[in-house]
Protein backbone atom coordinates (compact mmCIF):
# COMPACT_ATOMS: atom_id res chain seq x y z
CA UNK A 1 0.00 0.00 0.00
CA UNK A 2 2.45 2.33 0.50
CA UNK A 3 4.49 1.61 -2.30
CA UNK A 4 0.99 2.42 -4.02
CA UNK A 5 0.72 5.82 -2.00
CA UNK A 6 4.01 7.05 -3.77
CA UNK A 7 3.36 5.88 -7.31
CA UNK A 8 0.03 7.93 -7.27
CA UNK A 9 1.60 10.56 -5.34
CA UNK A 10 4.53 10.92 -8.00
CA UNK A 11 2.29 10.07 -10.94
CA UNK A 12 0.33 12.98 -9.95
CA UNK A 13 3.10 15.63 -9.13
CA UNK A 14 4.15 14.47 -12.66
CA UNK A 15 1.30 15.31 -14.68
CA UNK A 16 1.09 19.02 -12.74
CA UNK A 17 4.34 19.83 -13.68
CA UNK A 18 3.21 18.49 -17.19
CA UNK A 19 0.54 21.39 -17.04
CA UNK A 20 2.90 23.97 -14.85
CA UNK A 21 5.18 23.71 -18.21
CA UNK A 22 2.01 24.05 -20.53
CA UNK A 23 0.92 27.14 -19.06
CA UNK A 24 4.96 28.61 -18.52
CA UNK A 25 4.60 29.36 -22.28
CA UNK A 26 1.84 31.61 -22.11
CA UNK A 27 3.91 34.08 -19.58
CA UNK A 28 6.11 36.85 -20.54
CA UNK A 29 9.77 36.46 -19.65
CA UNK A 30 9.14 34.21 -16.16
CA UNK A 31 10.45 31.17 -15.45
CA UNK A 32 8.21 27.86 -14.06
CA UNK A 33 8.95 27.48 -10.30
CA UNK A 34 8.55 24.31 -8.92
CA UNK A 35 6.89 23.99 -5.07
CA UNK A 36 8.15 21.82 -2.16
CA UNK A 37 5.98 19.41 -0.23
CA UNK A 38 4.93 22.58 1.98
CA UNK A 39 3.97 24.34 -0.20
CA UNK A 40 6.89 27.34 -0.11
CA UNK A 41 8.72 27.68 -3.16
CA UNK A 42 11.93 25.49 -3.44
CA UNK A 43 14.47 25.61 -6.86
CA UNK A 44 14.85 22.44 -7.99
CA UNK A 45 19.02 20.95 -8.42
CA UNK A 46 19.17 19.47 -12.02
CA UNK A 47 20.77 16.32 -12.12
CA UNK A 48 21.38 14.05 -15.02
CA UNK A 49 19.04 10.90 -14.32
CA UNK A 50 18.02 7.99 -16.44
CA UNK A 51 14.25 8.21 -14.80
CA UNK A 52 11.35 11.04 -14.29
CA UNK A 53 11.36 11.79 -10.31
CA UNK A 54 11.19 14.43 -7.93
CA UNK A 55 13.05 13.00 -5.00
CA UNK A 56 12.98 15.37 -1.55
CA UNK A 57 13.90 14.32 2.03
CA UNK A 58 15.26 15.55 5.67
CA UNK A 59 18.32 17.42 4.95
CA UNK A 60 18.08 16.96 1.07
CA UNK A 61 20.22 19.51 -0.90
CA UNK A 62 17.07 19.61 -3.38
CA UNK A 63 15.01 18.17 -5.31
CA UNK A 64 15.10 16.42 -9.11
CA UNK A 65 13.58 18.63 -11.84
CA UNK A 66 10.74 17.03 -14.07
CA UNK A 67 10.15 19.69 -16.21
CA UNK A 68 12.82 18.62 -18.83
CA UNK A 69 11.34 15.13 -18.91
CA UNK A 70 9.64 12.92 -22.24
CA UNK A 71 6.21 11.88 -21.63
CA UNK A 72 7.38 8.45 -22.84
CA UNK A 73 10.37 7.96 -20.19
CA UNK A 74 9.84 4.75 -17.61
CA UNK A 75 8.26 5.38 -13.95
CA UNK A 76 10.59 5.93 -10.93
CA UNK A 77 11.51 2.70 -9.39
CA UNK A 78 11.35 2.97 -5.55
CA UNK A 79 14.49 3.02 -3.59
CA UNK A 80 14.33 -0.83 -3.23
CA UNK A 81 14.22 -1.28 -6.73
CA UNK A 82 17.17 0.97 -7.51
CA UNK A 83 19.08 -0.41 -5.07
CA UNK A 84 18.33 -4.00 -6.20
CA UNK A 85 19.63 -2.88 -9.39
CA UNK A 86 22.65 -1.54 -7.90
CA UNK A 87 23.26 -4.91 -6.20
CA UNK A 88 23.12 -6.57 -8.94
CA UNK A 89 26.06 -4.50 -10.91
CA UNK A 90 27.73 -4.97 -8.15
CA UNK A 91 27.93 -8.90 -7.67
CA UNK A 92 28.39 -9.05 -11.75
CA UNK A 93 31.75 -6.84 -11.59
CA UNK A 94 32.51 -9.34 -8.67
CA UNK A 95 32.74 -12.24 -11.12
CA UNK A 96 34.99 -10.83 -13.42
CA UNK A 97 38.79 -12.33 -12.57
CA UNK A 98 40.56 -9.36 -13.31
CA UNK A 99 43.47 -8.12 -11.30
CA UNK A 100 45.26 -4.70 -10.70
CA UNK A 101 48.13 -2.28 -9.63
CA UNK A 102 47.08 0.26 -7.09
CA UNK A 103 48.80 2.41 -4.20
CA UNK A 104 47.75 1.82 -0.55
CA UNK A 105 47.74 3.93 2.49
CA UNK A 106 46.45 1.97 5.90
CA UNK A 107 46.64 2.28 8.99
CA UNK A 108 48.97 0.04 11.02
CA UNK A 109 48.93 0.80 14.78
CA UNK A 110 49.56 4.82 14.99
CA UNK A 111 51.40 4.72 11.78
CA UNK A 112 50.55 4.96 8.07
CA UNK A 113 52.43 2.91 5.39
CA UNK A 114 51.83 3.44 1.70
CA UNK A 115 52.24 0.46 0.01
CA UNK A 116 52.26 -0.43 -4.04
CA UNK A 117 50.08 -3.62 -4.03
CA UNK A 118 50.01 -6.27 -7.71
CA UNK A 119 47.07 -8.62 -7.70
CA UNK A 120 48.07 -12.01 -9.26
CA UNK A 121 47.09 -15.50 -8.71
CA UNK A 122 48.86 -16.58 -6.34
CA UNK A 123 47.77 -13.66 -4.34
CA UNK A 124 48.49 -10.14 -3.56
CA UNK A 125 52.49 -8.99 -3.42
CA UNK A 126 53.41 -5.85 -2.22
CA UNK A 127 56.17 -3.14 -1.75
CA UNK A 128 56.40 -1.00 0.96
CA UNK A 129 57.71 2.40 0.02
CA UNK A 130 56.81 4.78 3.16
CA UNK A 131 55.87 5.23 6.74
CA UNK A 132 53.90 8.11 7.79
CA UNK A 133 54.82 10.00 4.73
CA UNK A 134 58.47 9.11 4.52
CA UNK A 135 60.59 7.25 2.13
CA UNK A 136 61.84 4.52 3.61
CA UNK A 137 65.64 4.68 4.35
CA UNK A 138 68.19 2.62 2.93
CA UNK A 139 67.98 -0.48 5.71
CA UNK A 140 64.20 -0.55 5.45
CA UNK A 141 64.64 -0.49 1.91
CA UNK A 142 66.65 -3.52 2.32
CA UNK A 143 64.63 -5.52 4.86
CA UNK A 144 61.29 -5.31 2.58
CA UNK A 145 63.50 -6.40 -0.89
CA UNK A 146 64.24 -9.15 1.63
CA UNK A 147 60.80 -9.90 2.84
CA UNK A 148 59.99 -9.96 -0.94
CA UNK A 149 62.32 -12.16 -1.79
CA UNK A 150 61.43 -14.98 0.52
CA UNK A 151 57.84 -14.88 -0.32
CA UNK A 152 58.71 -15.74 -3.72
CA UNK A 153 61.00 -18.50 -2.61
CA UNK A 154 58.36 -19.83 -0.22
CA UNK A 155 54.78 -18.65 -1.60
CA UNK A 156 52.91 -20.42 1.24
CA UNK A 157 52.14 -17.69 3.42
CA UNK A 158 51.05 -15.82 0.68
CA UNK A 159 48.50 -18.62 -0.18
CA UNK A 160 46.92 -18.68 3.07
CA UNK A 161 47.16 -15.15 2.72
CA UNK A 162 44.88 -15.79 -0.60
CA UNK A 163 42.78 -18.34 0.97
CA UNK A 164 41.57 -16.11 3.63
CA UNK A 165 40.98 -13.37 1.35
CA UNK A 166 38.70 -15.53 -1.00
CA UNK A 167 36.64 -16.64 1.81
CA UNK A 168 36.29 -13.26 3.05
CA UNK A 169 35.33 -12.13 -0.67
CA UNK A 170 32.86 -14.94 -0.65
CA UNK A 171 31.27 -13.76 2.91
CA UNK A 172 30.66 -10.11 1.35
CA UNK A 173 29.33 -11.32 -1.73
CA UNK A 174 27.16 -13.26 0.36
CA UNK A 175 25.56 -10.12 2.45
CA UNK A 176 25.59 -8.14 -0.54
CA UNK A 177 23.20 -10.44 -1.87
CA UNK A 178 20.68 -10.15 1.18
CA UNK A 179 20.92 -6.24 0.95
CA UNK A 180 18.12 -5.60 -0.81
CA UNK A 181 15.72 -7.79 1.43
CA UNK A 182 17.55 -6.90 4.86
CA UNK A 183 17.20 -2.34 4.59
CA UNK A 184 14.41 -0.42 4.15
CA UNK A 185 15.37 1.91 1.52
CA UNK A 186 14.17 5.91 1.19
CA UNK A 187 15.37 8.60 -1.39
CA UNK A 188 16.86 11.37 0.52
CA UNK A 189 18.03 14.01 -1.97
CA UNK A 190 20.70 14.67 -3.66
CA UNK A 191 24.38 15.28 -2.90
CA UNK A 192 26.89 16.72 -5.61
CA UNK A 193 25.09 15.63 -8.65
CA UNK A 194 24.50 11.84 -6.41
CA UNK A 195 21.12 10.15 -5.37
CA UNK A 196 21.16 9.96 -1.46
CA UNK A 197 19.12 6.87 -0.44
CA UNK A 198 19.02 6.31 3.95
CA UNK A 199 18.68 2.36 5.27
CA UNK A 200 17.31 0.75 7.88
CA UNK A 201 17.09 -2.74 9.26
CA UNK A 202 14.25 -4.24 7.71
CA UNK A 203 12.26 -5.48 10.95
CA UNK A 204 10.67 -8.18 8.48
CA UNK A 205 13.99 -9.67 7.69
CA UNK A 206 15.89 -12.58 9.39
CA UNK A 207 19.83 -12.53 9.20
CA UNK A 208 20.59 -15.90 8.44
CA UNK A 209 24.01 -16.23 10.06
CA UNK A 210 26.16 -14.23 12.56
CA UNK A 211 27.80 -11.51 9.98
CA UNK A 212 24.40 -11.27 8.58
CA UNK A 213 22.90 -9.94 12.05
CA UNK A 214 25.97 -7.36 12.54
CA UNK A 215 25.37 -6.02 9.04
CA UNK A 216 21.69 -6.29 9.62
CA UNK A 217 21.83 -3.70 12.28
CA UNK A 218 23.18 -1.16 10.48
CA UNK A 219 21.73 2.42 9.73
CA UNK A 220 22.94 5.51 7.48
CA UNK A 221 23.43 6.47 4.10
CA UNK A 222 23.80 5.52 0.89
CA UNK A 223 25.16 7.39 -2.48
CA UNK A 224 24.36 6.06 -5.76
CA UNK A 225 25.34 6.94 -9.71
CA UNK A 226 22.03 6.94 -10.72
CA UNK A 227 23.55 6.67 -15.01
CA UNK A 228 25.58 4.10 -14.35
CA UNK A 229 23.47 2.62 -10.94
CA UNK A 230 26.62 2.12 -9.03
CA UNK A 231 27.68 2.41 -5.35
CA UNK A 232 29.67 5.26 -4.57
CA UNK A 233 29.64 5.84 -0.95
CA UNK A 234 28.16 3.78 1.81
CA UNK A 235 28.29 5.43 5.71
CA UNK A 236 26.17 3.30 8.15
CA UNK A 237 26.44 3.08 12.32
CA UNK A 238 25.23 0.07 14.34
CA UNK A 239 21.77 1.09 15.84
CA UNK A 240 21.30 -1.53 18.11
CA UNK A 241 23.78 -4.08 20.44
CA UNK A 242 24.18 -7.36 18.61
CA UNK A 243 24.22 -10.52 20.83
CA UNK A 244 25.07 -14.07 20.35
CA UNK A 245 23.98 -16.91 22.54
CA UNK A 246 21.94 -14.23 24.71
CA UNK A 247 25.37 -12.44 25.22
CA UNK A 248 27.02 -16.02 26.22
CA UNK A 249 29.06 -16.56 23.09
CA UNK A 250 29.50 -12.71 22.82
CA UNK A 251 28.90 -9.25 21.47
CA UNK A 252 29.24 -6.64 19.44
CA UNK A 253 29.12 -3.11 21.20
CA UNK A 254 29.39 -0.45 18.71
CA UNK A 255 30.54 -0.20 15.13
CA UNK A 256 31.00 2.16 11.63
CA UNK A 257 31.35 1.37 8.61
CA UNK A 258 32.19 3.97 5.66
CA UNK A 259 32.79 2.42 2.25
CA UNK A 260 33.92 4.57 -0.86
CA UNK A 261 33.82 3.11 -4.82
CA UNK A 262 35.28 4.91 -7.70
CA UNK A 263 35.62 4.15 -11.52
CA UNK A 264 38.20 2.83 -12.73
CA UNK A 265 37.11 2.00 -16.33
CA UNK A 266 34.30 1.17 -18.49
CA UNK A 267 32.09 -0.62 -15.82
CA UNK A 268 34.79 -1.00 -13.62
CA UNK A 269 34.64 0.02 -10.21
CA UNK A 270 36.89 -0.30 -7.55
CA UNK A 271 36.93 0.31 -3.56
CA UNK A 272 39.23 3.07 -2.95
CA UNK A 273 38.07 3.85 0.69
CA UNK A 274 37.70 1.69 3.67
CA UNK A 275 37.08 3.18 7.40
CA UNK A 276 35.41 -0.03 9.22
CA UNK A 277 35.45 -0.04 13.15
CA UNK A 278 33.74 -2.81 15.64
CA UNK A 279 34.01 -3.36 19.39
CA UNK A 280 32.79 -6.01 21.56
CA UNK A 281 33.61 -8.73 23.73
CA UNK A 282 33.87 -12.57 22.59
CA UNK A 283 33.71 -16.17 24.89
CA UNK A 284 35.73 -15.66 28.43
CA UNK A 285 35.15 -11.79 27.80
CA UNK A 286 37.83 -11.44 25.18
CA UNK A 287 37.89 -8.14 23.47
CA UNK A 288 36.59 -7.81 19.88
CA UNK A 289 38.48 -4.96 17.54
CA UNK A 290 37.75 -4.91 13.88
CA UNK A 291 39.88 -1.90 12.98
CA UNK A 292 40.36 -1.21 9.05
CA UNK A 293 41.20 2.29 7.64
CA UNK A 294 42.49 2.11 3.76
CA UNK A 295 42.85 4.45 0.74
CA UNK A 296 43.63 3.04 -2.87
CA UNK A 297 44.64 5.57 -5.35
CA UNK A 298 45.83 5.10 -9.23
CA UNK A 299 44.24 1.92 -10.57
CA UNK A 300 46.15 -0.03 -12.83
CA UNK A 301 44.58 -3.15 -14.60
CA UNK A 302 47.62 -6.21 -14.99
CA UNK A 303 47.70 -9.64 -16.72
CA UNK A 304 45.16 -11.86 -15.34
CA UNK A 305 47.83 -14.34 -14.86
CA UNK A 306 50.47 -12.82 -13.41
CA UNK A 307 53.12 -14.51 -11.50
CA UNK A 308 54.88 -13.57 -8.26
CA UNK A 309 58.48 -13.13 -10.25
CA UNK A 310 56.44 -11.09 -13.25
CA UNK A 311 54.50 -8.96 -10.13
CA UNK A 312 58.04 -8.57 -8.61
CA UNK A 313 59.11 -6.71 -11.46
CA UNK A 314 56.29 -4.79 -11.93
CA UNK A 315 56.52 -3.58 -8.36
CA UNK A 316 60.30 -1.97 -8.55
CA UNK A 317 59.15 -0.20 -12.73
CA UNK A 318 56.01 0.90 -11.73
CA UNK A 319 55.89 4.87 -11.54
CA UNK A 320 52.10 5.08 -9.65
CA UNK A 321 52.12 8.46 -7.80
CA UNK A 322 52.55 8.37 -3.78
CA UNK A 323 51.78 11.25 -1.38
CA UNK A 324 54.35 12.60 0.31
CA UNK A 325 51.43 13.38 3.31
CA UNK A 326 49.96 10.66 5.76
CA UNK A 327 46.11 10.84 5.22
CA UNK A 328 44.67 12.44 8.05
CA UNK A 329 41.41 10.50 9.91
Amino acid sequence: MEGTRTFVFLAVLAAGSFLLVRASHALSGDAARETGGRGSPRDAARVKFPFPEFISGHGSAGGVSVTDQSPDQRPMPTAGELMGAVIANELSDREQLLKWICVIEKRAGKQTLTEVQVETKDGPLFRLIAIDGTALSFEQKRQDDARIERVIKDPRPLLKLKQAEDEDEQKLQRLMSFMPQAFVYEYDGVEENLVRVKFTPNPNYVPPTYEARVIHSLAGTILIDSEHKRLTKVAGQLINRVEFGYGLLGRVDNGTVELGRVEVGPQQWKTAFINIHFSGRAVVFKTINKEQYERRSDFRMVSSDLNLSDAKDLLYSSHLSVSSEPTKR
